[in-house]
């Protein structure tokens, strides 16, 4: 499994759409006429959920988001602005997608210390 990105969840994030790095386009199989993958990720209870990864079509920087399903996730799992996302990849087997979500408990000696929600 590899980790294809971690990221503490903006008023943005919450109410709109989740922005990638883009560094992580390589782990989707963009349709390129479309500027758009479609993919499955599974949470950590084994529920799958569909998400839509998008790239802007007019702009030399692509700025990627996940769209389609974002917003029934966030809505379900009752994230809130300042949760974590953890984004992991199959790379050796089924090439799967898998999704952590994760919500700050304390700081301990000045580390913020996440739990899995």
């Amino acid at each position: 499994m590899k980790q294809l990105f971690s990221k503490v969840l903006s008023p943005t994030d919450i109410e709109h759409r989740l922005a990638v790095p883009s560094e992580i386009l390589w782990a989707f199989e963009f349709d390129q006429a479309r500027r758009c993958a479609d993919f499955e990720v599974k949470d950590k209870h084994g529920q799958t959920w569909e998400f839509r990864c998008s790239t802007r079509k007019k702009d030399f920087h692509p700025k990627p988001v996940v769209s389609k399903g974002w917003r029934k996730f966030v809505k379900d799992k009752g994230l809130q602005a300042g949760d974590k996302v953890v984004f992991y990849k199959d790379v050796e087997g089924d090439s799967s997608y898998i999704i952590i979500t994760m919500k700050k408990v304390f700081k301990l000696f000045g580390e913020e210390v996440w739990l899995p929600s």
